[in-house]
């Protein structure tokens, strides 16, 4: 027994001695994280000495490269940077560092001409940005300072932003390290430094955890620092590159429809049409591939298309896109808004990270076809509330109504489901979309084919075909697609009853008929 217990302990040390192996500390001024094990690789960033690292693996003896983790990223160092012990960081006057050696405490710091507020700004500064400081601070607040290396520049700071010793930034802005809460993360200070939405919403929940800790004790009305945080970060233009959606050609899905079933075929289709659960997990994969290649095929054919009123992608998104999605496509930036801020807001002082509203800093035209045959052309600006970039909140569904996403659902649906009708004016919404151009003048010419569909073979049992040309060159612009069966309901059983609850819009573009947007009834969301 006493065997067996020494070997089990023997075990564990060994266990924790290869877990404690794997912890690394920089001893280096400034080492680069690059992107691959190569001098010529990408670097990702910049580690400051005494910074602890952790090894993705136990390096070969005399290997030039080490796989590291640091914090969320992983990256490549010179293995010969780092030590096995603790490793302090530098400090002003000792260690052979220089007495005047500072290092800069903000994000962005300028470096101005003249020590005064309103002087010539000669430069920004990074964060943890090398200087020698050349004097004291006179009265002015601003002190002399010449960067250290490189192009030797001299101007002046802010003397309250010059550090003795580099700031560890991971200790400071993570909340959570190595699977464990941080405990010296402070997200007031961070967000001073380098201000974020992310920084501000711990920084609140801290608050809100404060005040409920103290009951009635605690402190009544607006947290200041926290509405100077929203201040701060309401009304930012950025410059968003996130890639549109890229629209799927009608050729090539009823090509890949015509395909032999195959796990590969039943998941394209399926993402493709966003059809899951109900009547089509039936027989995975390849009953469900089987059912929409067939559902795809049954539909009527689309009326040839050729070059008519969008001449590229560039002109058009649809409904679903992301304001940074929308901002790439049409050459935009996005303003990010804090809604507590904005007139008439019921959540104005709420200690909470609250809504973030993004818009697009220009104007669309938000198009909209009517059931009754007609369109409706809006101007606006294309603009969303957002709450699910808040990493402290878990949200489910924020939002969430039943229904179609871009378009409305007659009244006899909704009390089909269960569900209370929304308060429609003026003509339903079959579908809408965004343009950059505005339609063109003159009335639309549409058509409208109902058909049937076999619900053993398809899923549905009938649809309806819709489709406009705007601009009455006799060529179709675009068309819409409605397929009616039992829909797939939400975590239970399969509504016994049919709706009409799949739509898709084309749009011909430089003459290819082009999946413009997929929308569905709505009938639950989460779990």
């Amino acid at each position: 027994m006493k065997r067996r217990l020494l070997f089990t302990c023997l075990g564990l040390v060994a266990m924790l001695a290869q877990a404690e192996s794997t912890a690394r500390w920089v001893q280096a001024s400034s080492l680069m994280l690059r992107m691959a094990p190569s001098p010529t690789a990408t670097v990702i960033g910049r580690l400051e000495q005494g910074r602890a690292v952790t090894l993705q693996a136990l390096p070969a003896e005399g290997a030039d490269w080490c796989h590291v983790a640091v914090g969320g990223d992983g990256g490549y160092v010179a293995c010969r940077y780092l030590s096995d012990r603790p490793v302090p960081p530098p400090q002003a006057g000792q260690g052979g560092v220089p007495a005047d050696q500072r290092w800069v405490g903000g994000s962005n710091l300028l470096l101005r001409a003249e020590p005064r507020a309103d002087a010539a700004v000669l430069g920004r500064l990074a964060l943890n940005t090398v200087l020698q400081q050349l004097g004291e601070d006179t009265g002015s607040g601003y002190c002399a300072v010449q960067r250290v290396g490189g192009d030797a520049q001299k101007g002046f700071t802010a003397c309250r932003y010059l550090l003795r010793s580099p700031l560890a930034w991971a200790q400071l802005s993570e909340p959570h390290q190595g699977g464990a809460d941080n405990p010296d993360f402070d997200p007031a200070r961070a967000f001073w430094i380098a201000p974020s939405w992310e920084l501000m919403a711990h920084y609140a929940r801290r608050v809100a955890q404060q005040r409920q800790a103290l009951g009635d004790a605690a402190p009544k009305g607006p947290d200041e620092q926290l509405e100077r945080m929203k201040a701060r970060l309401s009304g930012q233009v950025l410059t968003l590159k996130e890639p549109p959606a890229a629209w799927l050609p009608w050729d090539a899905l009823l090509a890949e429809a015509a395909a032999p079933p195959s796990r590969e075929q039943a998941q394209s289709l399926a993402a493709d049409l966003n059809l899951w659960g109900g009547s089509f997990d039936d027989g995975m994969p390849d009953g469900r591939s089987a059912r929409i290649a067939a559902f795809v095929q049954a539909l009527p054919a689309l009326p040839k298309a050729a070059s008519s009123w969008w001449r590229g992608e560039a002109e058009l998104a649809g409904a679903g896109e992301s304001i940074a999605a929308l901002a790439t496509r049409f050459g935009a930036k996005v303003q990010w808004l804090h809604e507590s801020l904005q007139p008439g807001s019921q959540s104005r002082g709420a200690i909470a990270p609250g809504v973030r509203i993004e818009r697009l800093t220009k104007p669309l035209h938000r198009v909209s076809l009517l059931a009754g045959e007609a369109l409706r052309d809006d101007v606006a600006v294309p603009t969303q509330n957002r709450v699910d970039w808040d990493p402290t909140a878990d949200y489910n569904c924020p939002g969430w109504e039943p229904g179609f996403a871009h378009g409305d659902a007659d009244a006899d649906t909704f009390k089909r489901n269960d569900f209370t009708p929304r308060q429609a004016s003026g003509a339903p919404v079959l579908f809408r979309f965004w343009s950059a151009r505005a339609l063109p003048a003159g009335a639309a010419h549409w058509t409208r084919q109902a058909f049937k569909l076999d619900r053993d073979l398809t899923g549905f049992v009938s649809g309806e075909l819709r489709t406009v040309d705007l601009d009455g060159d006799g060529i179709a612009d675009l068309a819409w697609l409605q397929a009616t069966g039992r829909g797939p309901g939400h975590m239970g059983p399969q509504p016994a009853h049919d709706d009409a609850w799949l739509r898709l819009l084309l749009a011909n573009v430089a003459g290819s008929w082009r999946l413009l947007g997929v929308d569905q009834f709505s009938y639950g969301c989460g779990c």
